[in-house]
């Protein structure tokens, strides 16, 4: 008698499989979806970029100009704009800006919707420097040619490539002597390396070299005590000295005193 064979069951699926083939299934929906939005944004920031990145149509100056017009301005602008109201290079544009000679910073921004604004600050001529130059606060040579400035800007003297020494040197000594009245027309540095000063009484004082704080001290305990109330027959101090300082008086002080004297 035959036996009739049994067949074996299918092998079980493994525990979680489905749940982990749905898995996959729906990550890689969800990143479809992602790139898909992306893809969207893209398209829609480049559509509005397209829309709105219309040529500029004013260029605005804030503040008031004295050295710089607000044509040269525009000028500048325009021949830096280089491209519409969103893509143009606000960097580029203050750069070019700031190659004037008047133009110590610029700063540049959009206004919607097709605008840019301005702004500059202009150098100001601080010093005098040796035949026809001028400084601005920092000390720098302001490449500004032949312009009119007031006289009345102190005359600063020194070797080329110390301008910067000298002015803070020259800000230094104002900031000493502003308590004496006594207002700074010519500050020198000689090649030898002393300090000269005139000041607008027509008074020289000679400091010599550095370091010149306990010279300018000595001097102005000098100059309270004594020498304030005779500024008019002061022809030169002379602070080079360790311990104390020299007095050359004016010709007509010495005259009258040699006069009073035979008396």
């Amino acid at each position: 008698m035959s036996q009739a064979r049994r067949r074996n069951p299918p092998p079980a699926a493994a525990p979680g499989r489905g749940r982990r083939v749905f898995a996959a299934l729906l990550s890689g929906l969800r990143l479809l979806m992602l790139v898909a939005v992306v893809t969207g944004i893209g398209f829609g920031a480049l559509a509005l970029h397209e829309k709105y990145d219309v040529p500029v149509a004013v260029i605005g100056v804030d503040g008031e100009l004295k050295r710089i017009t607000a044509q040269e301005v525009e000028s500048t602008v325009a021949a830096n704009l280089g491209g519409g109201f969103l893509s143009l290079d606000l960097d580029a544009i203050c750069v070019a800006l700031e190659e004037h000679p008047w133009v110590a910073g610029a700063s540049a921004r959009r206004k919607w919707p097709d605008e840019v604004v301005i702004s500059i600050e202009e150098e100001t001529p601080i010093a005098r420097w040796g035949s026809g130059s001028f400084l601005n606060n920092k000390g720098m040579i302001l490449a500004i040619g032949n312009v009119e400035l007031p006289q009345s800007l102190p005359l600063l003297h020194g070797p080329q490539g110390l301008e910067r020494r000298v002015m803070q040197q020259y800000r230094n000594f104002s900031q000493v002597l502003q308590t004496t009245g006594l207002v700074v027309t010519e500050f020198r540095l000689a090649p030898r390396g002393n300090w000269e000063v005139t000041f607008s009484q027509g008074l020289e004082l000679t400091v010599g070299k550095e370091p010149v704080a306990d010279k300018l001290q000595r001097f102005l305990l000098v100059w309270n005590r004594a020498l304030s109330e005779r500024v008019d027959d002061i022809a030169q101090v002379d602070i080079r000295y360790g311990n104390g300082v020299a007095v050359n008086w004016k010709e007509q002080v010495n005259t009258n005193s040699a006069e009073s004297g035979k008396g």
